[in-house]
């Protein structure tokens, strides 16, 4: 329990199993129906149950390119640009993907002039609290997994397999 004063930190998380193909695929997909649609359709047009498809929904709505408002997912006026760019559409969202963890952390680690593993991004994100897993050598291969399909796509850090270390672009 935290003290009345004490302000909690927030962030947001970008869910561990979303890949950005999959955000893509859902705005896509919304698109073509119209730009509104209900979860349950959106479930099967998707082609994946719920438990799938909630997370890969909350990430479009931590980008700014849905909104859910009581089951109805309706593409935003950012949704409908993206769906629209024919190429290179997560270098679009850098700002926003920016903002959400673990590549927030990344990024800043990175600006520091060296390059920084995944184990050091979760590592600095254990210390704040944020984890995706509680087995630590999961929770890195996670992160590091999130680094790769998410910052490389938006243009935002590179990756070096040999040395398995990521650096600002």
């Amino acid at each position: 329990m935290t003290e009345p004063n004490t302000p909690l930190r927030t962030a947001l998380l970008m869910p561990g199993n979303v890949r950005g193909g999959q955000v893509i695929s859902l705005v896509e997909i919304t698109g073509s129906i119209g730009g509104k649609v209900d979860v349950p359709k959106l479930a099967d047009e998707f082609g994946a149950d719920l438990a799938v498809l909630l997370p890969v929904l909350d990430a479009a709505e931590m980008l700014g390119l849905v909104r859910n408002e009581k089951g109805d997912v309706h593409l935003t006026d950012l949704g409908l640009k993206f769906q629209k760019t024919t190429k290179n559409k997560l270098r679009m969202l850098k700002d926003r993907i920016a903002t959400i963890e673990p590549f927030r952390t990344a990024l800043d680690l990175a600006s520091r002039g060296k390059p920084v593993t995944a184990s050091q991004v979760a590592d600095t994100l254990a210390e704040m609290g944020l984890k995706w897993h509680y087995k630590p050598e999961l929770n890195e291969s996670l992160i590091k997994t999130l680094l790769i399909h998410w910052t490389i796509y938006a243009g935002l850090l590179s990756y070096d397999g040999k040395s398995d270390k990521f650096k600002k672009t």
